[in-house]
This record gives structure tokens, sequence and C-alpha cells, in this order.
């Protein structure tokens, strides 16, 4: 590896604690810095560390995807270390993904009043549309561009490196 790659390896990853302090300030380094989410009954707590895990992923892909389409593929270690990123970000959408399921879940239940007795109101009530299920179906579509993006960087990659043997 080049030197000039250490640098943007260690700049990138020095950037990630750096928009930590922007977003979330001092007290996003301490080990019980949290964020409070509250649904209805359900209050979520998620420690600053996963956060801090989705910035660092996002930045990662950000960086190196520009950094591999200026360069056109043919710096190996920008391309594997999109390649990489490129399969965190799936992984860190599957988890969203997954919990936005859990949310559509709980907020999609309703009661109808007057009780199951009176058959003919039931018919005539119907669910809207959730929001949360839109963005999850367009959560799922971003992973599947992503997958053909890896395809695809992974054909490139293997390409320009075969013919530089």
């Amino acid at each position: 590896m080049k030197t000039k790659e250490i640098y943007w390896l260690f700049g990138t990853t020095a950037f990630i604690p750096i928009l930590n302090l922007i977003f979330y300030g001092i007290d996003g380094f301490t080990s019980v810095a949290a964020i409070d989410i509250n649904v209805h009954d359900t209050y979520y707590v998620i420690s600053n560390f996963h956060f801090m895990l989705i910035l660092g992923v996002l930045v990662f892909f950000g960086v190196y995807l520009l950094r591999t389409l200026i360069y056109r593929f043919k710096n190996l270690t920008a391309n594997l270390i999109l390649m990489i990123s490129i399969i965190l970000l799936s992984i860190v959408l599957t988890g969203i993904s997954t919990l936005l399921d859990g949310l559509i879940e709980q907020t999609s239940h309703w009661t109808v009043y007057p009780p199951s007795s009176a058959k003919n109101l039931e018919s005539d009530i119907k669910p809207r549309a959730s929001n949360l299920g839109i963005l999850a179906t367009v959560l799922f579509y971003i992973q599947i561009l992503l997958l053909v993006f890896l395809a695809y960087c992974g054909f490139k990659t293997g390409r320009n490196y075969k013919s530089n043997i």
C-alpha cells in the first residue's frame, strides 16, 4: 500500500470522531451516551456507539466512492475499501430495515369499535398506507442497487487488476 493510501485511510478514520464531536458534542464520547426514541408505548434507547459506526460506514462509503469514480477503478486499494464499505453499508441497512419492520408491526394494529359483532362496519374500514412501509421498501431497493454496484466494482477491479499483471 502506498503512503498516499495510508494518509487517505487515516484521514477518513480521523474524520469520523470529528463528525461525532460536531453532531453529539463532547458527551458523545462517553460510554453512557445514548439516543432515546419514544414510539407510542415503546421506548428505544440506542447507544451513541452504534450511530458512530453507521456514520463511519457512510463516511468511508462516500469518500471511497468518490475516489474510485475519480480514478476510474484503477486504484486497487481504494476499490477494495469501497467494496468493504458497500458490504458494511448493506449490513447496516439490513439492521435498519429490521428495526423499521418492528415499528411497522407495532404501529399497524388498530382496534375497530364497535366490537366484531357488528360485521358490516369492518369491511368498510381499510388501513391507510404507512410511510414506514414505503421507507422499508425504499431501503430494500437501495440494498439491491448497492449489491449490483458491488458486483460491478468487483468486475471492474478484477478486470483492471488482471490487465496490470
